[in-house]
């Protein structure tokens, strides 16, 4: 059980539950009565297309250079990624 959950990534653990809640989401919005819901329930749909992908390439990275560095990895672009929205949000309340 515990080599099972050895080879998890941020990646892998948010796009395993973001797949399956995008494709669930863009069917009831398809099947609602107005165009821009159905508009945007395909645009949901097709934004799984790169998601999966990412997924993809993260468990061939996992596979290729261990989870230990790939998950180092992914932290430190979520880190930045947060530092830039809070930069962003200072500077939100500066102007």
């Amino acid at each position: 059980m515990k080599k099972q959950f050895k080879s998890w990534t941020l990646v892998f653990i948010l796009g395993s539950i973001a797949i399956p809640v995008g494709f669930i989401v863009s069917i009831i919005l398809m099947n609602g009565s107005s165009a821009p819901d159905a508009l945007f329930g395909m645009y949901v749909l097709m934004s799984l297309i790169p998601m999966i992908l990412v997924v993809g390439i993260d468990r061939l990275l996992v596979w290729k250079f261990g989870n230990t560095l790939v998950n180092k990895v992914e932290f430190s672009i979520m880190a930045f990624v947060a530092l830039l929205w809070i930069v962003r949000f200072a500077m939100d309340l500066m102007i």
